[in-house]
Parts: structure tokens; C-alpha cells; sequence
């Protein structure tokens, strides 16, 4: 195939924005995030409209380290004039642009797989905006954006840790969904069972105190603010409640904000966009029932709209 320049569709044109907007794509991603209705095809008409986009070099196509098992996927990211004609239309596009560092990001065998990981739970939320009128994304950060902006906080030591520290607060995405008017906040962590205890908790008592200080108004303003992570399965999920429970009661933190952190180990791959965010398979970290991340206009209130502290108790403990 050609590789001069073609008269793009507006399909064509929305595949290049939705790269643009997720910065990486695969053609299943693509496929649930454009044509979730498509499932006959084994996502085979997604392939297609991207392979001639990068054939007429609008795309790069980025291939993963192969698996032990089975293969990788073709990685998809926005290519030379693909920016071109997006900056053109008055699109915002990263001024920042080196192929060979893209090319080189995806042979990372941590990094790309994560990332996708990530891209994954915010596809379920864009979707989530087509499947309810009432629900509305009002704000969508990359880990990209995050590390431009830089929020910091101090973390006060604790017995066992000589000083305070400083640490820039970089979560693996921000987004928030305006629920019938009403705008809540998330805070997007995906474990892949990599971080290591000492690790996590730092992360764990960093965003705490982000959270609970002025400067985090300028991301994520307001009250109802939820530390969404995500895990690979139900024992990692369990290792993370616990993780997180003991390092907020170490530092007298447990009954106050542990209601912000919900823990999952639920797929937004295999659920549907609002079982992924309405089922109650969302679990604090202390002992106690999990719930739905949001509800649905016509439900209950989710539990983050509760004021009534109920008395956290760390797992393990009891």
C-alpha cells in the first residue's frame, strides 16, 4: 500500500483522535472504544482501519517483546501526519514528540503492558459516557500530563523513618464523570503485582496526604474524591487492603481516609463499562463489605457520599 497522503474519513478521523486522546491503542482497544457492538469479527475491521493509517504514516505501529506464551499486540501511537492534519483541525497534541523514544517505550516489558492496563479502565469510563446520558467525563489526565504538572506533598515520617520527605504525587491516571450535575473525582491506580510493600505504602500515604491538602484542588476540587485501584486478581487485591490498611492506621490516618480507597480485582475488560463501575466489587481496606464505585441516578448514594464514619478495622487485626 501507498504510503502518500489519502483523503481521510471521518472515521479515519476518529481513530486518529482517539489515539491522540490515549496516547497508545490497540486494535482491540480500539474496537471497544469506538465499535463495542462489534464482537463478531474478532475485532478484524478496527485492524483494518488502522493498518491503513499506518501505511500512509498518520499511525506508528509499535510491536511489544514477545510473550513465553502466545503474542503480543500491535501497539498503536500517533505518527508524524497524523499530528499534522490533528493540529491542523485545532486539536491539542503533545509538543513533545520523538519516535525513537515511542519505539523504545514499547520494547519496556513493564512498561507497555501497564500502560495498556491503565488505558484499559479509561476506555471502560469513555464508554460509560455513551451507555448513560446521565453520565458525563469532564476530565481525563494521563500519567503524560501528570508528570508536566508535578503535585507534591510532604510526608511526615513515622517511627520508623528518619524525616520527612517530599514526593511528587504521580498516580497512573486522573479522570472525573459529572453524575447527573454532580462531579466526582478519581484517582487511578493499576497494580500488575509489581510494586513491593515498602513501595506501595509510600504511594499509599503520599496520595493521603495529597488529598487532604489545598494543593490537590487544583486536580481534583471538591469533596467526593475516590484512589480507584485496580488489581490482577482477588489474592494481590486482598495484599493491597491489607498494605493500605496497616500504613494508614501507622500513621493515625485509618478512620478519616480509608473510605477513600477502593480496591478491585475485577476486569474492565471482561465487565461491561457499568458493571465495572455500578457492581459492588469495590473493597476498602479495612474488614468490611464492598461496594459500587458510583451509582446511577435512581440508586442509593454510593458510599463516598457518606459522612457517617463507620469504624474501620484492619484486616488481620481482628
Amino acid at each position: 500500500m501507498s504510503n502518500r497522503p489519502q483523503t481521510l474519513t471521518e472515521i479515519d478521523l476518529l481513530v486518529l483522535r482517539a489515539v491522540n486522546r490515549f496516547r497508545y491503542l490497540t486494535a482491540a482497544q480500539l474496537n471497544r472504544l469506538l465499535w463495542p457492538n462489534n464482537t463478531r469479527d474478532g475485532f478484524r475491521y478496527a485492524q483494518l482501519r488502522l493498518q491503513r493509517l499506518v501505511a500512509a504514516e498518520y499511525l506508528l505501529v509499535l510491536e511489544l517483546p514477545r510473550p513465553v506464551r502466545g503474542t503480543a499486540p500491535h501497539v498503536h501511537a500517533l505518527g508524524w501526519r497524523g499530528r499534522k492534519v490533528l493540529l491542523a483541525l485545532g486539536e491539542p497534541v503533545p509538543s513533545y514528540y520523538r519516535p525513537s523514544e515511542i519505539t523504545k517505550a514499547a520494547e519496556n516489558p513493564l512498561f507497555m503492558p501497564h500502560t495498556l492496563a491503565v488505558i484499559d479502565v479509561l476506555i471502560a469510563a469513555e464508554r460509560l459516557t455513551h451507555d448513560s446520558t446521565d453520565v458525563r467525563l469532564t476530565q481525563l489526565r494521563l500519567e503524560r500530563d501528570l508528570r508536566r504538572l508535578r503535585p507534591q506533598v510532604t510526608v511526615p515520617a513515622v517511627a520508623d523513618s528518619a524525616s520527612a520527605r517530599q514526593v511528587t504525587v504521580i498516580p497512573d491516571a486522573v479522570f472525573s464523570l459529572a453524575i447527573s450535575g454532580v462531579e466526582q473525582h478519581f484517582i487511578l491506580e493499576v497494580d500488575r503485582n509489581s510494586e513491593r510493600r515498602p513501595r506501595w505504602q509510600m504511594k499509599v500515604a503520599a496520595l493521603t496526604y495529597w488529598l487532604d491538602s489545598p494543593q490537590r484542588n487544583k486536580l481534583v476540587p471538591g469533596e467526593y474524591v475516590t484512589v480507584m485501584v485496580v488489581t490482577p486478581t482477588p489474592r494481590r487485591r486482598e495484599q493491597l487492603r491489607i498494605w493500605t490498611a496497616q500504613e494508614l492506621q501507622a500513621r493515625g490516618l485509618l478512620e478519616e481516609h480509608a473510605y477513600k480507597f477502593a480496591i478491585t480485582s475485577e476486569s474492565p475488560v471482561a465487565l461491561s463499562p457499568q458493571d465495572f463501575f455500578t457492581e459492588e466489587h469495590w473493597h476498602p481496606p479495612y474488614i468490611g463489605s464492598p461496594d459500587s464505585l458510583i451509582d446511577l441516578p435512581g440508586e442509593e448514594l454510593p458510599s463516598a457520599f457518606v459522612h457517617e464514619r463507620v469504624r474501620p478495622v484492619v484486616p488481620g487485626t481482628i
